[in-house]
């Protein structure tokens, strides 16, 4: 096992047993409740989430998106009114702390001043609190959007209507990614979560990942470039038009190709196994003369397997 794997595995250890420890700890002393802390020129304390919340309000049209917020869902939805609007419910102390605007074809939403503003509840028995907090922003069918960046500390972002970008950008540090009938390239940054996708057309993958899993189901996907530390790549039914390369620490890639795709290989596991089509390789394999189309999987610790007829 490489140096910086145990050294993330003893840190994510340590940092678990803590919080477990704060967890008990404030359950304990706010007398069974959930407590949350912030940062507001010093750590203060509440019982509650302080929250600001707006309807259902219709904005200008735009195709960019850049929305950075610290604790919330964010989702996409199709407008049956056809027109562009957005509501939300974020942690603020106040509207002033909150920028939602439509500027030069540009939707930016903030949830928090210049001055840190972050909410953080140690009690894992009220994580379903944050589901009240979401950003929602309708869009007319048929929209082509641009650069969509999202940036949320903890929250989850989900997109099930058709949806057709340049690039989706995801900056997330925990949460759920959930994906159906996107179109565009990827760019993800998780240090924890799980991103799943399915029904999409995706251009260019870069997934940038500490901990966490990727489940595509009958996607296109036009090559990738996958880091992760620890974690799982899964896909059923993909369409690969470009190569892939996957680097991971630890943990396992299994690829269902749809049927007849010609297809290289290029495998280097320190420690781990492979398989293709059900048949064992070595841990160095190698067969991408003639392809133009390679998956390149380098791993300290993990297991492959490839299907595809």
């Amino acid at each position: 096992m490489k140096t910086f794997t145990k050294v993330c595995l003893i840190t994510a250890g340590v940092s678990l047993a803590l919080g477990i420890a704060l967890t008990a700890t404030g359950f304990a002393l706010n007398g069974g409740n959930g407590f949350y802390m912030k940062w507001d020129h010093g750590f203060k304390f509440s019982d509650s989430i302080e929250a600001f919340e707006k309807g259902r309000t219709e904005i200008g049209s735009f195709k960019d998106v850049e929305i950075d917020v610290s604790s919330a869902n964010v989702n996409f939805i199709e407008s049956d009114s056809g027109k562009f609007e957005i509501e939300y419910r974020v942690e603020s102390d106040e509207e002033a702390d909150i920028v939602c605007e439509v500027k030069d074809n540009k939707l930016t939403f903030k949830d928090r001043s210049d001055s840190a503003f972050i909410i953080s509840n140690f009690n894992f028995l009220y994580i379903n609190d944050k589901d009240d907090l979401y950003v929602n922003v309708y869009y007319p069918a048929g929209t082509e959007f641009g650069n969509v960046h999202l940036d949320t500390s903890a929250g989850d972002v989900k997109i099930s209507d058709t949806f057709n970008c340049e690039l989706l950008d995801l900056d997330m540090s925990a949460g759920k990614t959930n994906l159906s009938n996107v179109s565009g390239a990827l760019k993800v940054d998780m240090s924890a979560g799980s991103f799943t996708a399915t029904d999409c057309n995706f251009g260019f993958g870069e997934f940038d990942m500490s901990a966490g899993s990727i489940k595509m189901v009958n996607c296109t996907l036009d090559g990738g470039d996958v880091d992760m530390s620890a974690g799982d790549f899964d896909a059923e039914e993909l369409v690969l038009t470009k190569s892939i390369k996957l680097d991971m620490s630890a943990g396992s890639v299994d690829i269902k190709f749809t049927d007849g795709q010609e297809i290289g290989y290029d495998f280097d596991l320190s420690a781990g196994s492979a398989k293709i089509n059900g048949e064992k390789k070595g841990d160095e394999y190698e067969d991408k003369k003639g392809y133009d189309i390679i998956v390149t999987v380098d791993a300290s610790a993990g297991s492959v397997n490839i299907t595809n007829n």
